[in-house]
């Protein structure tokens, strides 16, 4: 039926889309970090970096998993969470330069939640048990990377920092155990 929406139907489909989500948003967070280094943001650029480590990490064990032959490539039309969570990769025009630590960070949290809501989204909607029970356990693994993001993004709109100003501090967020920014008392 032409109004059925078009997701993995087995495990090796699901790998080719995460592949393929994993490395665009590699390739835009390293990209947002190398900004942030060019304009003196150290602390944001080397978060960013951080990040986008660990989304290396992902994607040499996804092309593991993925075993000895190549994974299918996707073609635009054929799979419809191009449009719906990356509208914007349809083009290969230049991507927007983040000029400030938050736009760096708001850009960053936009690429990983879209991840995480196509993970959720085919786990929720899947076909097969074994592709949604293996989209779930993906999605789950984002929430770490996507809340840490998202407590780096607060602490700039709190305090103000990432401006463009160049700061350079050692914020609360850099600290893994604590669970969130606190708010600034010039704040409340």
């Amino acid at each position: 039926m032409m109004t059925d929406r078009l997701l993995p139907h087995s495990s090796s489909e699901l790998c080719v889309h995460a592949l393929e989500l994993e490395r665009v948003c590699e390739r835009r967070i390293s990209s947002y970090a190398a900004a942030m280094r060019a304009i003196g943001e150290r602390t944001t650029a080397l978060a960013l970096e951080r990040t986008a480590h660990g989304l290396r990490d992902e994607i040499e064990k996804l092309e593991a998993g993925s075993g000895a032959r190549a994974p299918a490539t996707l073609t635009p039309w054929e799979y419809a969470w191009r449009l719906t969570y990356m509208p914007e990769s349809m083009e290969e025009g230049p991507r927007v330069v983040p000029a400030t630590a938050r736009e760096a960070l708001q850009f960053a949290v936009q690429a990983r939640r879209r991840a995480a809501i196509f993970y959720e989204d085919v786990a929720a909607n899947g076909g097969d048990p074994v592709v949604c029970a293996a989209a779930a356990e993906m999605a789950t693994s984002k929430q770490a990377s996507l809340q840490r993001l998202e407590r780096m993004l607060a602490y700039q709109i709190l305090s103000g920092a990432g401006n463009g100003a160049g700061r350079d501090k050692m914020p609360a967020w850099r600290q893994n155990a604590s669970p969130a920014p606190s708010v600034p008392k010039s704040v409340q």
